[in-house]
């Protein structure tokens, strides 16, 4: 019997495998634009989004700098690492993932977080509003706000699965793939607002408004995401 080595690599993955050896056997050259997002989509026979996960991912190893809005261009090799990452979870299933979970964890911190946790909520919103103003964006306060709400949940399998996606969302493709929507001063802006409506509902202890307002924020970000590119 002749069988294939079955591959595990994500999908993203392989497709980025094909693109860096184009790369580096010449036949894409430096500083050439690649074919956009929808053709390469179209000729892999997989999802755009897919498409932009592996592009993001060349872009992470430095053989592509890739400009939002406009296309994908090939960096010289020698000044790359060339490495794609061995293990690296899709941003996007990440992101429905959260879509899944995080609303729900922002009702149940608005019933059960305390004093201290209201206060570490209330300074983490400020500091982001302080970062947002003056033009910056950290993923660090990002995290604490969201892992804030998951440790004053009330439930500690929730708040370790949130754990586990938030580990997740620090991998290098995925940091980078949001901080090409962070480098967007009106989404920047959005999502400040999206974030001071969240702890505003939470600390005020009204779990509809946290769940709607945490729903919507991840619903606008996942649209920006995929739409933001075009």
């Amino acid at each position: 019997m002749k069988l294939q080595t079955v591959s595990n690599r994500k999908l993203y993955l392989q497709i980025a495998d094909q693109i860096r050896d184009q790369i580096l056997s010449g036949e894409a050259s430096h500083r050439q634009q690649l074919p956009s997002e929808r053709d390469l989509a179209i000729s892999l026979g997989v999802s755009r989004p897919t498409v932009r996960e592996a592009l993001i991912a060349l872009e992470v190893a430095g053989l592509l700098e890739v400009r939002v809005g406009v296309g994908a261009f090939v960096l010289a090799p020698g000044k790359s690492n060339r490495e794609l990452p061995d293990v690296s979870h899709s941003p996007v299933e990440v992101m429905a993932a959260r879509r899944t979970l995080e609303p729900e964890t922002a009702a149940l911190a608005s019933q059960n977080i305390d004093a201290a946790g209201k206060f570490r909520l209330a300074g983490t919103v400020r500091q982001m509003r302080a970062e947002t103003d003056a033009g910056q964006w950290s993923s660090e306060s990002d995290r604490a706000l969201h892992m804030t709400l998951a440790e004053n949940c009330g439930n500690a399998v929730l708040r370790e699965l949130l754990e586990t996606l938030w580990a997740f969302r620090s991998e290098a493709v995925d940091k980078r793939f949001h901080r090409h929507l962070a480098d967007i001063v009106s989404l920047r802006e959005h999502i400040m607002d999206d974030h001071e409506r969240i702890a505003n509902a939470v600390i005020a202890g009204d779990a509809t408004g946290a769940r709607a307002a945490m729903a919507a924020h991840l619903e606008f970000v996942e649209k920006a995401m995929l739409d933001v590119w075009d």
